[in-house]
């Protein structure tokens, strides 16, 4: 009884998991750690399968929040407008959708803003005041990319550890069978 349960088990786990699968985001424009350099009129998340009805998404800034003027949900995209204008420094896409199985699923997607600094660069190429601006620029750059790899470890703990779990208890009864023949 015990070497056929753990023979289940083991077909079980070695069953492709495409099951649990939850939709996962493909592109977005503006995309993960990009630096803006114009007025942000409109953001852009496609996701891998179809998302619902009841998506949504906001702009966090470091002092606050923004929200999109409308956003529009198309199969596996949304779309979301906007009219303010954001100062420069670094902000985050912060979005809830809910997935083709009914799953709410959240994420963030970090940028910055840096639409005058290039300009002002371009002018005083050179001089002090450029080499200062460019190090912002790039300070800027780095607090996305450093909130990027943050939100790269948005993986479902639960999911993990019962997988480890799982196969543990796996391991012991292959360990188990093993010992029982000699």
């Amino acid at each position: 009884m015990l070497k056929k349960f753990f023979v289940i088990l083991f077909l079980i786990l070695i069953s492709p998991f495409s099951v649990q699968a939850h939709t996962t985001l493909l592109t977005s424009t503006p995309a993960e750690g990009e630096n803006v350099t114009e007025a942000l009129e409109q953001v852009e998340l496609i996701f891998g399968t179809k998302i619902e009805e009841g998506s949504t998404m906001t702009i966090e800034g470091e002092s606050e929040s923004f929200e999109f003027d409308s956003i529009t949900i198309m199969a596996d995209s949304m779309v979301g407008d906007f009219s303010e204008t954001l100062d420069n420094g670094s902000y985050r896409i912060l979005w809830t959708i809910i997935g083709e199985d009914g799953h709410p699923i959240e994420g963030e997607i970090a940028f910055g803003v840096s639409i005058e600094a290039e300009e002002v660069v371009a002018a005083l190429a050179g001089t002090k005041e450029a080499e200062e601006l460019e190090e912002e620029t790039v300070a800027v750059s780095e607090e996305a990319a450093a909130a990027e790899v943050q939100t790269e470890n948005d993986s479902n703990p639960i999911v993990t550890i019962l997988l480890v779990l799982v196969a543990i208890a796996v391991i012991f009864g292959i360990y188990k069978l093993l010992m029982k023949k000699k």
